[in-house]
């Protein structure tokens, strides 16, 4: 009898030593905010520009499907821990789908220009 107990108890510690993960714990920061936004194109009516990012917080990889017939530009603003801010622009052809990891995270406006 006294064998099964000590084994129970050996049991019980080993069960409180093995961290608990729930659902909410194993979301990742990759999991957090995604943000999304779109803008028209010139031609052909009706279609548009589709971008989406994540809030990373060492890089920002923007998924992109332009449907224009033109080439657009994607811009994202930064701001340094000191408050000053700089930008990153980039343009994506015209009818083609991707993404562009850019080194730098959490951006603080992003906008679709027709230009850089």
């Amino acid at each position: 009898m006294r064998k099964m107990h000590i084994s129970a108890v050996v049991v019980g510690i080993a069960a409180m030593l093995v961290p608990v993960f729930t659902a909410t714990s194993l979301t990742s920061r990759a999991d957090a905010a995604v943000h999304r936004k779109s803008a028209a194109c010139t031609s052909p009516k009706g279609q548009k520009i589709n971008i989406s990012w994540g809030d990373g917080n060492v890089t920002t990889t923007v998924y992109f499907n332009n449907h224009c017939a033109q080439k657009r530009a994607i811009w994202l603003q930064f701001v340094h821990e000191d408050h000053t801010s700089f930008h990153k622009c980039f343009t994506v052809n015209a009818k083609t789908s991707g993404r562009k990891k850019i080194e730098y995270g959490e951006p603080n406006q992003v906008t679709l220009p027709a230009k850089c």
